[in-house]
């Protein structure tokens, strides 16, 4: 199973993604940030960023931990980066809205690059936040690694996770939701377990007033054999987190 690089590698990212973000907002063409990608609406094979490779079995309370610390981290720091866009001509909290959903296939291959990745909806009324929503579309890819390694016909004898997310903003709410593939309805509801001993301890660990609000409305959820993490924020619990007076 990959996963992407721990703290250290989880602060750069979004340190460098906010010092990114700001540089566009003050006249950097956007178009550099884009990801080809999630702008096709057909399936595409394309290099991701090479992933630290961890334990082969690795407890799944440990993996749960490393797995949400990182989802809330992302999310929370997308939420800061539509804050400093608002009011500028890359987004309008009060008009703006989008939907992303792509589906993504990666092979369980050491040092892997290559994956599968399927756009099935790209939309925003304005075009000038879409190198935003690709940056943290790409966060979203390798569903956490939360997914197991499962027979694929598309990449055999190798086999591959398999993942799905969305996010969209609308007028009633900001809604993200990843979804993953376990071998078996058993390991979805190991791992939903795993998910809930350790989301219980995040929440006591934050004075974060964004993240607390995430944990808030957040809900993880086994069906079958997949797991669901869902973020769901109602208009009214996201518009004082897009004031510039919110801390």
């Amino acid at each position: 199973m990959s996963n992407r690089k721990p703290q250290n590698s989880i602060i750069f990212l979004t340190t460098l993604g906010v010092y990114l973000g700001l540089l566009m907002v003050g006249g950097a063409a956007p178009q550099v940030m884009a990801h080809s990608a999630t702008t096709r609406n057909f399936e595409i094979t394309d290099e991701i960023e090479v992933r630290d490779e961890i334990d082969t079995d690795p407890d799944e309370s440990i993996q749960a931990r490393i797995s949400l610390t990182t989802y809330f981290q992302d999310v929370e720091n997308f939420i800061y980066t539509l804050k400093q866009l608002d009011g500028t001509k890359y987004f309008n909290a009060g008009a703006d809205d989008f939907d992303v959903t792509q589906t993504t296939q990666l092979p369980c291959v050491p040092a892997n690059k290559i994956g599968s990745y399927t756009a099935n909806n790209f939309v925003t009324k304005n075009e000038s936040i879409r190198p935003w929503l690709e940056s943290f579309s790409k966060l979203l890819t390798d569903g956490y690694s939360l997914g197991d390694c499962l027979p694929n016909s598309r990449f055999a004898p190798a086999e591959a996770t398999d993942s799905k997310f969305n996010f969209h903003l609308d007028k009633k709410e900001l809604n993200i939701e990843v979804v993953v593939r376990k071998n078996s309805p058993e390991g979805a509801r190991l791992l939903a377990d795993a998910i809930a001993s350790v989301f219980t301890k995040l929440r006591t660990d934050s004075d974060s007033a964004t993240r607390l609000r995430l944990y808030e409305t957040t809900r993880f959820r086994a069906d079958n054999d997949q797991i669901f993490v869902i973020t769901r924020l109602p208009r009214a619990a996201l518009d004082p987190l897009l004031a510039k007076d919110a801390k």
